[in-house]
């Protein structure tokens, strides 16, 4: 889990990774491994207490770590899906913005991490991706996810290298989910392609096998053939999609 990632993709997971060569692969090296993390009450409530839907609405929400029209197509997923007063799961998070949010709404959060946080605020718990989620089933009545399944199985953030990470993490997630739970997802969608150690992009090949045994509710502000449209790159418009376990 601190291993020094994977400059280059092992020769022999190359077929995996890029299904059978039809996935074209781009170079950017990153290095997301972490010792430890700690989230102070302090550090968290300065995150609530800017990331209120008003702010939001109003652009002064501050930092995030994204843009605020992200934020605002959260808040409008939040708002229509009626993500409020539930149990909700934020998969993979190096800072706590979208558990903000989400405690602004009056939600009870857990923060499911590789490299958990050291955490004791009221509404937030953090979980270990290994030792909790993937051992957990119907817990959540929605889960978030943004920047983070494209990750997976990558080794950037120390995980361990699997070409099907990502799909394996969509099928943990499908398990944590309550009947009829809502998944609230955002990962770079355009032409398919693998930017190694990165992320990846999800067009039509990968897209399918990561919205398998969910239904799509709602693409947020734009469409999934607007998306495809996008020329080849090692980057991606990365939108808000509302789904729902089937």
């Amino acid at each position: 889990m601190t291993s020094i990632p994977s400059r280059y993709i092992p020769p022999e997971l190359f077929k995996d990774y890029t299904m059978n060569g039809k996935i074209p692969v781009f170079d950017w090296y990153l290095d997301g491994t972490k010792k430890s993390v700690i989230w102070t009450n302090d550090y968290i409530n300065e995150y609530v207490s800017r990331m209120t839907p008003n702010n939001i609405a109003n652009n002064c929400e501050g930092i995030s770590g994204y843009d605020n029209h992200t934020c605002v197509n959260l808040v409008k997923a939040f708002n229509i899906y009626d993500i409020k007063n539930k149990n909700i799961a934020v998969v993979v998070s190096e800072t706590p913005w979208i558990e903000a949010i989400l405690i602004n709404l009056n939600n009870r959060v857990t923060t499911i991490e590789y490299n958990v946080p050291e955490c004791n605020y009221d509404r937030l718990e953090c979980k270990d991706y290994f030792n909790f989620f993937e051992k957990n089933s119907d817990a959540f009545d929605a889960i978030v996810t943004y920047s983070s399944i494209e990750h997976s199985g990558l080794g950037r953030y120390g995980d361990p290298l699997d070409p099907f990470g990502d799909i394996k993490t969509m099928k943990v997630i499908h398990n944590n989910l309550k009947k009829d739970g809502i998944l609230v997802w955002g990962a770079p969608v355009g032409k398919d392609a693998l930017t190694w150690n990165a992320h990846r992009i999800y067009g039509e090949l990968r897209l399918p096998f990561i919205f398998e045994n969910f239904q799509e509710l709602e693409w947020i502000n734009t469409t999934k053939a607007q998306c495809f449209s996008a020329p080849l790159d090692r980057g991606a418009y990365q939108p808000i999609v509302v789904l729902k376990k089937m």
